[in-house]
């Protein structure tokens, strides 16, 4: 940056301009008024220690492949998804996609019951967010989805997907991992 003022400014002026903005970033912040109860300002994260049962490993991976995946009006997402991951040979990897839905039926996971209880979205919605992995189980692609949807009133619905129409249309990206860890898993 201080290449463009090299030949408009002397340095020293360069110098006192930044100072005078570094000066007036700092009162600015300071002059902020307090924030209303219930607020804060997200900053960075400086706690740790505060997951000691997390466990992490670098999973041996092939070579990855991304994908781009459109859906149109009327298709549905998850059998397309299934469908596009035995076409292409994908066993093992993660994704995530915007768009429209028609409608959807998504779920809350129950584990005392042993399924998931439905969540019917029977109106026109945006997929705010839609999250979800590949893999295999019991010899099969599984594909495992959770979707966050909004309503034109602001409102959302979220949950596990167990089936959605595109409308207009739904974008998605998956990128394979292939990773004989996960490929064996199960889900």
């Amino acid at each position: 940056m201080i290449g463009i003022f090299r030949n408009s400014a002397p340095p020293f002026l360069v110098l006192i301009a930044a100072f005078g903005m570094a000066a007036a970033l700092s009162l600015g912040a300071q002059q902020r008024p307090p924030l209303p109860e219930g607020y804060v300002i997200p900053g960075p994260v400086t706690a740790r220690g505060l997951a000691p049962r997390m466990r992490g490993e670098q999973l041996p991976t092939t070579a990855s492949r991304t994908f781009g995946v459109t859906f149109g009006a009327g298709d549905e997402i998850m059998s397309g998804l299934t469908e596009f991951a035995e076409k292409n040979h994908i066993t093992s990897g993660y994704f995530s996609g915007i768009g429209g839905l028609a409608t959807a039926t998504l779920g809350w996971g129950d584990p005392q019951k042993g399924g998931v209880k439905t969540i019917p979205v029977a109106d026109k919605c945006e997929l705010a967010s839609l999250l979800g992995n590949i893999s295999m189980l019991r010899g099969a692609v599984y594909v495992h989805a959770h979707a966050v949807v909004s309503f034109s009133d602001g409102s959302t619905k979220g949950g596990h997907v167990v089936d959605a129409h595109a409308n207009p249309f739904v974008e998605i990206f998956i990128v394979t991992t292939d990773s004989p860890a996960a490929a064996s898993s199960g889900g």
